[in-house]
């Protein structure tokens, strides 16, 4: 054992907007692997995943929020933004929210199944955002043709409770604050994707996963519905060492978990060891590899990087 002075590396952590849900989560975080003596991590919001990821493509930031769909896309270079400009020197250190995409429209409006939404005036998602982008490519793929409303989230909200659209989409954890108060001004009830409808927009949509959000998750609504899903994460660029993650791992799960699960009430009891090899479609950090496969995880050899090198 040598008693070398631990170099502290000082790094800004690119979160998401200070007005969402997930930013407590970030600030914790920060908290978190700030107890290590390598890093000292100030907390940042941002202009969203895909700025994020943006940013650590040209070095900007080290360490960022991310979005499993976002993920995949930079990583294969494929989708909207990243077409033809693949970026594999990144990693997924974890994933510890799970962000259905959810799609309702009112209780009242006689609309069963996602079929029904054909020529219905419907919003898609805030104009923007990644529920937008996804909705157009699924309905596309299912030959479902709505009107649609394209707006920002708060028009499109104002639409649905003044009657102009039957209903909207948004993504977040459940239950979102967004679809609550679209709740309260007209009675939702959400749409369930059949397992055939799953299984041809995730052909389609390589970078989506499927997820479900809870009965009761909204007054009214009691049954477990199935949809497409996005997973909030970590990523960071190629600096970290196995042993450095490995550590940051045992910081967030164990030593220091109660900080971040207070803080981030909603997502407490989440197994992020479990929601990471669930969400993950590109290669985890090699000290994530070694964690999980210590805790007994059998990780897949895709998301397995070259450089994890296997201890014990």
């Amino acid at each position: 054992e040598t008693s070398e002075k631990v170099e502290t590396r000082y790094l800004t952590l690119s979160a998401v907007a200070s007005s969402s849900g997930l930013f407590p989560y970030c600030v914790a975080l920060g908290d978190v692997l700030s107890n290590l003596p390598e890093l000292e991590i100030t907390v940042a919001e941002s202009g969203g995943n895909v700025a994020n990821t943006q940013e650590l493509r040209v070095g900007e930031v080290s360490i960022a929020n991310s979005i499993s769909n976002t993920d995949y896309e930079s990583y294969t270079g494929t989708g909207t933004t990243f077409d033809g400009d693949p970026f594999t020197d990144v990693r997924i250190l974890w994933y510890y929210e799970s962000t259905p995409i959810q799609y309702f429209v009112a209780a009242d409006s006689g609309i069963e199944s996602l079929s029904d939404l054909d020529g219905q005036t419907f919003n898609p998602g805030g104009t923007g955002t990644a529920a937008s982008v996804v909705t157009h490519d699924a309905f596309d793929a299912l030959g479902i043709h709505p009107n649609y409303f394209e707006a920002a989230q708060a028009d499109a909200g104002d639409a649905y409770a003044n009657r102009q659209i039957v209903g909207a989409v948004k993504t977040g954890s459940a239950p979102d604050s967004y679809i609550v108060q679209a709740n309260t001004n007209r009675p939702v009830k959400l749409l369930n994707f059949s397992d055939e409808e799953l299984a041809a927009v995730t052909e389609a949509i390589p970078s989506v996963t499927t997820g479900t959000v809870a009965a009761n998750s909204y007054e009214g609504v009691d049954y477990d519905v199935q949809t497409l899903c996005t997973y909030q994460g970590i990523q960071v660029d190629m600096s970290f060492s196995q042993e450095l993650v490995y550590k940051m791992w045992k910081a967030m799960w164990e030593d220091y978990a109660d900080t971040w699960k207070t803080a981030y009430v909603n997502g407490a009891n989440n197994n992020v060891p479990e929601m990471t090899l669930q969400a993950a479609k590109t290669p985890l950090h090699a000290g994530t590899v070694q964690y999980l496969t210590e805790l007994g995880y059998e990780v897949p050899a895709e998301l397995i990087p070259p450089e994890y090198v296997p201890v014990g």
